[in-house]
This record gives structure tokens, sequence and C-alpha cells, in this order.
């Protein structure tokens, strides 16, 4: 039985995902260029700690993080792309959250829900 699912959507916050796709150019100062695809509209939970937090390993390797997300199973997400939490829209004005790592989490043979876990991205 899925339990993620049962939790009412009116406790879950809104957020967005930003998709980086990299141009393959460099801009006058060396760096690479890359461009930014918003989706707004997901929702889940989110557990916030101390920056940088506690530390967990997840295969093999040690990650301290920020911020544990906590979406649905079906959330696709990479460890490229970042998160904007509390409905923001702007992104000028608004904390990003780098994922450092993605675990899904089951119940029994099925995926019940997607752990993400974020450090705030320096900009």
């Amino acid at each position: 039985m899925p339990y993620y699912d049962l939790v009412p959507t009116v406790l879950k916050q809104t957020f967005t995902r930003i998709r980086r796709t990299t141009g393959g150019a460099a801009d006058s100062y060396g760096d690479a260029t890359f461009t930014e695809s918003r989706t707004t509209g997901f929702r889940g939970f989110v557990q916030w700690n101390s920056d940088p937090g506690e530390k967990v390993n997840i295969a093999g390797r040690e990650v301290s993080y920020a911020v544990a997300v906590y979406s649905s199973s079906t959330f696709l997400v990479g460890e490229n792309d970042v998160l904007m939490l509390a409905s923001s829209t702007s992104t000028s004005i608004s904390t990003r959250y780098a994922i450092l790592a993605i675990r899904r989490v089951y119940d029994g043979n099925m995926v019940d829900h997607t752990q993400v876990l974020c450090t705030t991205e320096i900009l």
C-alpha cells in the first residue's frame, strides 16, 4: 500500500524544478553557457536542516544536505536539476537548492515516494 499518496494534497508544499541544458558554447569569460526550463506545480514535503546539515551515506558517498524534499514516486528529477521551494516563481530573488542525491523509497516492490537531498546553491 503506498503511504505517500494517502497524505492530503493540502498539506504539501508547491515547488518548481529547474532543468539546465548546456549550450555547448562558452561566454566571454570562458564559462559554459546553458539554458533553463522551469516546471512548476510539483508538490511535496520539505524537511529543513541547518546548512550544511545532517550527513548521510548514499551509494558510498557522504552527503551533507540542507533540505530534504519528499515528493511522489513519479517525480522526475536529475542530479543536475535545481529546485525552488515555497511556490516562488521569481528566479532573481528565490533561493535555489542544488540537488546532491536522489533516493527512491520503496514499499515492498513498488516505489512509494522520492527523496531529494539538496544544498543551498551559491550564485
